[in-house]
């Protein structure tokens, strides 16, 4: 085993232990254990980019060509985001509790797949692929953030009284909250319009052509759309509270589907990025 899968498993390891920490935390009201379990998750992180570093010099490209890379950079990005939000404000550090298990979920996934690594072929030699590749990992991440702050509202919600109200009075008002899910909603919306905008312009370079109705394609301008909805539904129909918050709830998922599913159930010019290294 090498040392890159190695400080892979330990950041696994690490991120298991920061969503139990996290756990336990929050529901034994133990603010300390929450407080530690940030410290946990940022080790973690260490452990992540030094592993995705030995494989980018040892490969020489980034970590956007197989399901290994792609879902390891997409929970580098998301642990990386929610990491810098909660040390700006820890009182939103009990969010990790919704974050980190998609963390652990996607790079337990990861590490059970295949850790080949794939070689860059001059379609893929395109600093647009970069580019596209960068946006699509930093607008997951920032519909993460927003699936943490949302499922945090809606915990709240159903919490008035009893044990849970004591367990999360430390967090931000609930108004705070849904602020902070549509802001990280509409940075992920307008990352996620790059990342299209982008893998259009590399899709001409690559195939001659900027849009060819390719199911990631398609599902990604359907990931837009739902995102557009949830913007139009809060600032011109003025949703408010928690259907508004299960709306981000929902379509989380299925910009992860995107991102991660289609490349693995379809055969297409985007399954070497994301999926199981086909022909592209």
């Amino acid at each position: 085993m090498t040392l890159e899968i190695i400080l892979m498993w330990f950041t696994l390891t690490f991120y298991a232990a920061a969503t139990a920490t996290y756990a336990f935390g929050v529901t034994f009201s133990k603010e300390k254990l929450t407080g530690r379990a940030l410290y946990v998750a940022t080790a973690g992180l260490a452990f992540q980019i030094a592993s995705l570093g030995i494989r980018w010099e040892r490969l020489g490209h980034g970590p956007y060509l197989g399901f290994y890379e792609v879902a390891n950079a997409l929970v580098l990005c998301v642990v990386a985001f929610f990491v810098v939000v909660a040390w700006r404000n820890p009182r939103l550090s009990a969010a990790g509790m919704a974050i980190m298990p998609v963390a652990v979920v996607l790079l337990g996934g990861a590490m059970l797949s295949s850790k080949a690594g794939l070689p860059i072929t001059a379609k893929l030699a395109s600093y647009w692929l970069f580019i596209h590749v960068a946006f699509a990992n930093l607008a997951f991440a920032a519909f993460a953030i927003s699936f943490g702050c949302a499922v945090t509202y809606v915990i709240r919600v159903h919490s008035k009284t009893g044990k849970w109200t004591a367990r999360l009075q430390k967090l931000p008002a609930q108004d705070v909250l849904e602020n902070l899910t549509v802001r990280f909603v509409l940075v992920g919306f307008l990352f996620w319009a790059i990342m299209i905008a982008t893998g259009a312009i590399w899709a001409n370079e690559a195939w001659g052509s900027y849009w060819s109705w390719d199911p990631i394609e398609t599902w990604s301008l359907i990931v837009w759309i739902i995102y557009a909805v949830y913007l139009h539904v809060r600032f011109t129909l003025k949703w408010h509270g928690e259907r508004l918050a299960w709306f981000a709830i929902v379509a989380m998922p299925l910009a992860l589907f995107a991102l991660i599913g289609i490349p693995l159930a379809f055969n297409t010019p985007h399954a070497g990025i994301g999926g199981l290294g086909k022909d592209f």
